[in-house]
C-alpha cells in the first residue's frame, strides 16, 4: 500500500517518503500489519453503516445492479426520455455484444473472497455499501478472472466500474493488465490519484493524460474497445487514448491490480463490476444476414425509462442506419433476463423500448411510422439465465427489420 507516516526515525522516514508515491512492498514489519488490520477495521465499520448507495449504476428487475444491463430494472419511468448527450458527443464506445465474463458481485457472501476471481496476491474481500456488494483491497495485488486463457477476439471490449469517494480524499491506484500466454503483464491501463491516466504496451508508454480535477463521488468506469491492432480507453465519457496500430501485441486474458491509499479508513479501495466482452459485426451487417440488431450499448438510469448518456455512439449509429435507408423500418424491442416479475420486467422492457422510439424520433427526425416499440420482459432469452454471462446477454435491445 501507499502509506502516509508522520513521525518515524530519520531512516524510516527516508524509505517512506521514497515509497508513498509508489505502491509499498508488503512486509516492513509489526508496524504495517498494525496499520493494515487498523485500517481494514475501520473501512468494514464505515462500509456496513453507510447509507444506502445513490449512485446511477444499472439496477436489475430484483434490484440487484448491473453496469451494463440494457433493458432490465425497477418499474417506473423518467421525465425526459435521455439524459444529456452533450457530454457523449466525442465518446465512441460500443459495447461487446457476446459477454465473455461478467461479475457484479450478486449473491457473494459479504467478508469472504470472491467467487469468481482467482488470487495471486493481495487481500481482496467483499463487502457491502448500501444495497451493493463491492470488491474491497486493503493490501495491494492482483485478481484474475475465472475464465480460459485463450487468444482474445478479433474485437473486444472491457469495462470496470470502480468507487470513488470524491476529490476529498485521496485517490487509489487502478490497474487493468492485458496477460501473455506465460501469465506475464504485457500492457496495462491505469487510474491514478483520481484524475491521473495512462496506457502502457510492450514496455511504452502510448497515452498519459490528466483529467484535470479529480472525479467526483460515485462509481466510474474504465474501459477498453480493442482489437488485434488498435486499443482505445476512456474514462467515463473522456477518451483518454486512442492507437491506431499496434504490432505484436498477442494478449490471451486479463487481471486487476489495485493498490490502496493506506491512512484514511473513511476510503476504503472499491471494485464494483468487470465486465468482458467480444465485439461483434457492425448494424449493417447484423440487420443483412439475420434481419435483426442485437445491441447491448443502449443504457438507462436505475429503474427508469431514461436513458444514459453512454448510449450515445449506439443511438447515433442507429439514427445513421435509418437516415441512410429511407426505405428501412424497424421494431424496438426491450428484452430482460428472468430476475424478478414477469409481469414487472414486461412492462419495463416495454416502456424503454418505446423510449429509444422517441428518442430516435426527435434527434433524428425519423418518421413514427417507421418504428415500432415492444417490450418482451424475459419470454426470450438468447442465452441461459444460470450464469451471470448469461443474464448480461439477455439483457438487451434488438432492432428488428419490419
Amino acid at each position: 500500500m501507499r502509506r502516509l507516516i508522520s513521525i518515524l526515525t530519520i531512516a524510516a522516514v527516508s524509505f517512506c517518503l521514497m515509497s508513498a508515491c509508489k505502491p509499498a512492498c508488503a512486509g516492513i514489519g509489526g508496524l504495517t500489519d498494525k496499520l493494515k488490520d487498523k485500517a481494514t477495521k475501520e473501512a468494514e465499520k464505515m462500509i456496513d453503516g453507510s447509507p444506502e448507495d445513490t449512485t446511477q449504476t444499472e439496477q436489475k428487475s430484483d434490484g440487484k445492479t448491473s453496469g451494463t444491463a440494457a433493458a432490465a430494472g425497477e418499474a417506473g419511468a423518467g421525465t425526459d426520455a435521455s439524459g444529456d448527450m452533450t457530454l457523449y458527443t466525442k465518446y465512441d464506445f460500443v459495447p461487446g455484444d457476446k459477454v465473455i465474463f461478467y461479475d457484479d458481485l450478486s449473491g457473494e457472501e459479504v467478508g469472504e473472497f470472491p467467487s469468481r476471481w482467482n488470487l495471486k496476491k493481495g487481500v481482496f474481500e467483499i463487502v457491502r455499501q448500501g444495497k451493493e456488494n463491492y470488491i474491497m483491497c486493503t493490501d495491494q495485488g492482483h485478481i484474475l478472472p475465472k475464465i480460459a486463457h485463450a487468444p482474445l477476439p478479433t474485437k473486444y471490449t472491457v469495462e470496470m466500474e470502480i468507487y470513488s469517494k470524491g476529490p476529498d480524499h485521496q485517490g487509489h491506484w487502478y490497474y487493468i493488465e492485458w496477460l501473455n500466454s506465460g501469465g506475464s503483464q504485457i500492457a496495462r491501463l491505469s487510474f491514478k490519484n483520481g484524475s491521473v491516466t495512462s496506457l502502457e504496451v510492450l514496455g511504452k508508454s502510448l497515452a498519459n493524460k490528466s483529467l484535470g480535477a479529480n472525479v467526483a463521488e460515485g462509481i466510474h468506469t474504465m474501459r477498453i474497445m480493442a482489437t488485434k491492432s488498435t486499443i482505445k480507453c476512456y474514462l467515463d465519457n473522456v477518451r483518454i487514448a486512442n492507437v491506431p496500430k499496434v504490432e505484436g501485441f498477442e494478449p490471451v486474458g486479463f487481471r486487476v491490480y489495485m493498490d490502496p491509499w493506506e491512512g484514511d479508513p473513511a476510503n476504503p479501495q472499491l471494485l464494483k463490476s468487470f465486465r468482458f466482452a467480444e465485439g461483434g459485426k457492425t448494424l449493417r451487417e447484423q440487420l443483412d444476414e439475420t434481419g435483426r440488431i442485437i445491441t447491448h450499448g443502449i443504457l438507462f438510469d436505475s429503474g427508469s425509462d431514461r436513458i444514459r448518456g453512454e448510449s450515445y455512439k449506439t443511438l447515433a449509429n442507429i439514427g445513421q442506419l435509418l437516415t441512410d435507408d429511407p426505405e428501412l423500418r424497424l421494431s424496438i424491442e426491450g428484452h430482460t433476463d428472468s430476475d424478478g416479475a414477469e409481469d414487472y420486467n414486461l412492462e419495463l422492457s416495454n416502456k424503454r423500448a418505446l423510449a429509444v422510439r422517441t428518442y430516435l424520433m426527435e434527434t433524428y427526425g425519423i418518421d413514427g411510422n417507421r418504428l415500432e416499440g415492444k417490450g418482451w420482459g424475459e419470454t426470450e432469452p438468447i442465452d441461459s439465465n444460470a450464469t451471470p454471462e448469461g443474464k448480461a446477454n439477455n439483457r438487451r435491445v434488438e432492432l428488428v427489420k419490419l
